[in-house]
């Protein structure tokens, strides 16, 4: 067996043909034949024989790697967008190089000029909590205006004018409340660590529309600032108030809140009903298994990499917006 890589030229050689001949069956150019390409395919993986990404990169001005920026590593949610971009850049013949913000706008800056230095074609991202807390998109407006695709996917903003993929975040949370409510619940509790963001926003402008419309139905909303101060700040409000419901933003924060009332002694669903965000390996496997609204993450990372490759391919496209469906997955955590 051969472990040495070797180079186009040696292949060539070793073939007794042109480089440029060893290129084109490589690439599946219509010049060459079928008995050529297969005769060179066969001998490249038996001479180890792989592409210098970096050269052709210098060579075409491509590098044929997308840049994928993501707010929260632990957050399972971009754990399956992850998974969505990274499946369907390799079956477009792509590269991806991941970076985590960490939620910060700082460093969201500085991942976005390290990415602009020639690193990378295109951009996928999720903007950062800090980012949409200061209100502040200039540096991905003039990594657009310097011509490198960037196309947004959950957490957007209509100031930044690119392609954008996105859910219903209002409808999925009216939809879920209106669903509690069916069941009986009166007495709703929203729990949301993202607040701040667009998502956060609609998901709760979703939740008081829905009680809103109902008539005679207070609002009851838990804000997490700093997950070491939720459990004291849920323990509380499940004694003090009869909380019937809980809808959680995110998936952490359903399970978080099953285990708390649990705890407490409160049947679930019998006394509370909770739903969540992202259909996880953590929700199939809670106890009882979660009730949430599924964001179909691999799609949303699958259509958001179609749209920028698209967007490489022909850069005069108009900037559109794709709202992938929902789905309302029901399991252990609510009545039927």
């Amino acid at each position: 067996m051969i472990n040495k890589k070797i180079t186009l030229k040696e292949l060539a050689g070793i073939l007794k043909v042109s480089v440029s001949t060893v290129s084109k069956a490589l690439n599946d150019s219509y010049e060459i034949s079928e008995a050529t390409k297969k005769k060179v395919k066969t001998a490249a993986i038996k001479y180890n024989y792989s592409p210098n990404l970096l050269a052709q990169g210098l060579k075409t001005k491509k590098t044929k790697i997308l840049g994928v920026v993501i707010p929260d590593m632990r957050a399972p949610f971009s754990i399956r967008v992850l998974r969505g971009i990274e499946k369907e850049a390799s079956a477009q013949g792509y590269n991806i190089l991941t970076c985590f913000s960490d939620e910060s706008l700082s460093k969201e800056k500085a991942i976005l000029d390290m990415l602009s230095q020639g690193n990378v074609d295109g951009i996928l991202m999720s903007l950062s909590k800090e980012s949409q807390v200061e209100q502040y998109f200039d540096h991905v407006n003039t990594l657009i205006s310097n011509g490198i695709p960037v196309t947004l996917f959950d957490r957007v903003d209509e100031r930044i004018q690119c392609d954008k993929v996105i859910i219903n975040d209002f409808d999925s949370t009216y939809d879920a409340t209106k669903l509690l409510l069916k069941s009986g619940a009166r007495n709703i509790l929203f729990i949301s660590p993202i607040s701040t963001t667009t998502i956060g926003k609609n998901r709760y402008r979703g939740y008081a529309f829905a009680l809103e419309e109902r008539g005679n139905l207070k609002e009851k909303v838990l804000h997490i600032e700093e997950y070491r101060d939720f459990s004291d700040d849920l323990t509380r409000i499940l004694k003090a108030d009869k909380i019937d419901a809980i809808i959680a933003a995110n998936e952490l924060t359903g399970i978080s809140a099953i285990n708390i009332a649990t705890r407490l002694g409160f049947k679930i669903p019998e006394q509370i009903s909770i739903i969540g965000f992202t259909n996880g390996i953590l929700s199939m496997n809670s106890n009882p298994p979660l009730t949430t609204i599924s964001q179909h993450g691999k799609d949303i990372g699958k259509v958001a990499t179609q749209k920028l490759i698209n967007r490489l391919e022909n850069k005069n496209l108009d900037f559109t917006t794709t709202v992938i469906e929902t789905t309302l997955i029901k399991r252990g955590t609510t009545r039927n």
